[in-house]
């Protein structure tokens, strides 16, 4: 992970893959009414053993969800069934993690996994979680570690496509066979993924020190936009309850656009951009060209390109505030540009703002910072601009360059470090 590369180099389309997503899920069956009271108890299926679980809430409407780990999948929703209509319903919220799909299995070859039958290759493998939850800072076992896993540069895009093929088939399959069977006289009308909820679109690199790497990068977050936050968290799943060792930068790039960046494991950066609403991503389809109709492949690749530009907004303003600059810098120098451009009854709280915050906002025109002022220290070279999101007043960032004098004249580590 080298910035000094470039960011057309770091965050080509090709490389982008998905983590966790939502999406709906419908079917409609046909059949006489014992017909689709067969297909009622193959969903149900016996005892604790089937992946799929029914619970009748009226004459009509059934609650369907999953049970807990037994699949690379989960949903929750209902089953109708209007009496006398010969008609069975069936809407679901589906979560899905293709990165996880892939983790779990033996070969991960597109052709191998293609090969298998969609219950053996949607069956988490208990040792594969056990491993990888146990590496994972977060707990998950949602991510790739063997090299055989991931193909060489020129044939990620190809590669991706086929593995979300594959994944988002074998579960429509899955869900189809326990709908109408060989053997069923039931007739399927239709079956298939429909509007996308959310979707996690990530990057993820290499880093000898990936735990440094991110603590840094989440204090020049913080420096290049103050609505910047961190938090930790850890996976609620079987066995990682309460692993909370990762600690993520969060920014909310829009309403319904969510950056976050953390390292996965000791040497795994992950940056990760969240479209976390259903209105939000049809946008972004419309301006692809698609709709909720088409292939739902599509559909999820085409967050591709939305996802990078997001992206790009953030990482060019933390590069302006992380950027190398030179070892020593003169306080007297310092005050002098602060002088000439900051109004005498202002200039100690300025100066006390940018020692201790190493940050400033624009204020209104009589406020201790106007954003006439805050644009001439920026001709000076003691502000550089910052803020990503663009919402609110501007804000601005202390020069790298008198952030690291600040820190030298206090005693104090303030200054955000040059990301390498």
């Amino acid at each position: 992970m080298n910035p000094d590369r470039g960011f057309e180099y770091l965050f080509p389309v090709q490389d982008v893959r998905h983590d966790f997503m939502e999406a709906q899920f419908s079917a409609r069956v046909r059949g006489t009414a014992a017909d689709l009271e067969t297909v009622l108890r193959r969903l149900g299926g016996r005892g604790d053993r089937g992946v799929f679980r029914l619970r009748k809430k009226t004459g009509s409407l059934w609650h369907i969800d999953t049970r807990p780990d037994s699949a690379l999948f989960s949903a929750q929703g209902t089953i109708r069934v209007p009496q006398g209509g010969g008609l069975l319903e069936l809407e679901m919220r589906v979560q899905l993690n293709p990165t996880r799909f892939l983790a779990h299995q033996a070969d991960p070859t597109p052709g191998a996994i293609h090969l298998r039958p969609p219950r053996d290759a949607l069956k988490p493998d208990p040792a594969v979680e056990a491993r990888l939850a146990a590496r994972s800072l977060d707990g998950g076992d949602n991510y790739l570690t063997m090299p055989a896993q991931v193909p060489g540069f020129s044939e990620r895009d190809a590669w991706w496509w086929g593995i979300l093929r594959s994944y988002l088939g074998k579960i429509r399959q899955f869900v189809v066979d326990h709908l109408v069977s060989s053997f069923s006289r039931a007739k399927l009308e239709r079956a298939g993924f429909g509007p996308i909820r959310k979707a996690e679109v990530q990057f993820e690199f290499y880093h000898p020190d990936a735990i440094t790497w991110a603590g840094e990068f989440r204090n020049a977050l913080c420096v290049a936009d103050d609505a910047a936050e961190s938090r930790s968290w850890g996976k609620k799943r079987r066995g990682a309850e309460g692993k909370r060792n990762t600690v993520g930068a969060y920014l909310d790039i829009n309403k319904d656009t969510r950056l976050k960046v953390y390292a996965k494991d000791a040497h795994r950066i992950r940056i990760e951009v969240v479209f976390s609403k259903a209105q939000r991503i049809s946008q972004v389809l419309t301006r692809s060209g698609l709709s909720p109709s088409d292939e739902i492949v599509s559909r999820v690749q085409s967050l591709r390109g939305e996802a990078v530009k997001q992206l790009a907004k953030v990482w060019k303003t933390v590069m302006q505030v992380t950027k190398a600059c030179e070892a020593t810098a003169d306080i007297c120098d310092f005050m002098a540009r602060l002088n000439r451009q900051v109004p005498d009854e202002n200039q100690r709280t300025m100066l006390s703002l940018l020692g201790n915050h190493r940050r400033v906002t624009a204020t209104v025109p009589a406020g201790i910072a106007p954003d006439t002022v805050c644009r001439a220290l920026v001709r000076e070279g003691v502000l550089v601009p910052a803020g990503i999101v663009t919402r609110g007043p501007a804000r601005y960032a202390l020069a790298p360059t008198w952030s690291r004098m600040f820190d030298r004249l206090f005693g104090r580590n303030d200054a955000v470090t040059t990301l390498h």
